[in-house]
């Protein structure tokens, strides 16, 4: 007599099947990587929360798992590899030895909404260059992460498209008026906006503001993102968004997402964070970007 699966008919099929692809796209990713110089470091799942304390915005720390262990100390699951990396490094980076290009990979676990299907751990793949502050370092993560979507995958895939800013120009005017930060994530003008901002305010949130209108108050930012959209010129991957106006955290320059397929699905997000290695003990530019595995149809 035969035995019945404990499995609804189809699902073990699929597990396997999905497994399997995880595991391709990761081997694909890590023979990406190393090939192209990023040698890998392996971090812990859990670590202390202290460190982080001052370094992620309320939602953002809201994400993480926490617990308090034995010794009473809060210990948080690892929600975010960027900080964590930062941490371990910078207490033993020797300027000599920079610039350093790493990647990591492993699972995040993060608080989401309770829904049912809602995917609370994800497993990610990240890359950074740790001591270059280049332009040229920028253009060459951003065509980076657009190669890790074009590669050769197992189904056919559309052009990812990468939509960049620098979180500097809105930092620039929340420093003038608090109230810009309400009007720019609402994406609508609010009473509160100084009526000396109103203009510029809104041309971020219609979409009309160029390069030239934040130059008078974020001239760094422009100057960098002309730069780089000038070496970017040709390929319609990459878009030049100033009215896209994410949550900072620890960015402070150019922010980055990259999205892949007809749905738009957001794969990646990425940036640099010049000020967060010193924060650690140690002064070092940096960039990077992680990507969701589980997000690559």
């Amino acid at each position: 007599m035969a035995t019945k699966s404990r499995y609804p008919t189809g699902v073990r099929p699929l597990l396997a099947e999905e497994t399997a692809r995880r595991r391709r796209m990761e081997s694909r990713f890590v023979d990406a990587l190393t090939g192209a110089g990023f040698s890998e470091v392996v971090l812990p799942i859990i670590d202390y929360v202290e460190p982080y304390a001052a370094l992620v915005e309320p939602a953002t720390a809201k994400q993480s798992y926490r617990f308090v262990d034995r010794e009473g100390d809060l210990i948080a699951i690892r929600s975010d590899f960027t900080p964590m990396l930062a941490r371990a490094l910078a207490p033993s980076i020797a300027p000599e030895e920079l610039p350093l290009r790493l990647f990591y990979r492993g699972d995040v676990i993060r608080v989401e909404a309770s829904r049912l299907g809602a995917n609370r751990e994800l497993f990610q793949i990240g890359a950074e260059i740790v001591g270059d502050d280049s332009i040229e370092t920028d253009v060459a993560m951003l065509r980076l992460a657009a190669d890790l979507v074009r590669a050769p995958r197992d189904e056919p895939a559309a052009e990812p498209t990468i939509v960049y800013n620098d979180v500097s120009i809105a930092a620039a005017l929340i420093a003038q008026a608090g109230a810009v930060r309400e009007a720019l994530a609402a994406k609508r003008m609010t009473a509160g906006v100084p009526a000396a901002l109103q203009t510029i305010v809104a041309k971020l949130i219609s979409g009309e503001a160029t390069l030239s209108d934040v130059a008078p108050f974020a001239p760094e930012a422009a100057a960098r993102l002309s730069a780089i959209e000038e070496a970017l010129a040709g390929d319609a991957v990459f878009t030049l968004h100033l009215d896209d106006i994410e949550d900072s955290s620890y960015y402070t320059g150019l922010r980055f997402r990259v999205y892949a397929g007809s749905a738009r699905t957001k794969v990646a997000q990425g940036g640099r964070y010049d000020n967060l290695y010193e924060r650690f003990g140690q002064r070092a530019a940096a960039i990077g970007f992680t990507f969701t595995i589980d997000d690559l149809d």
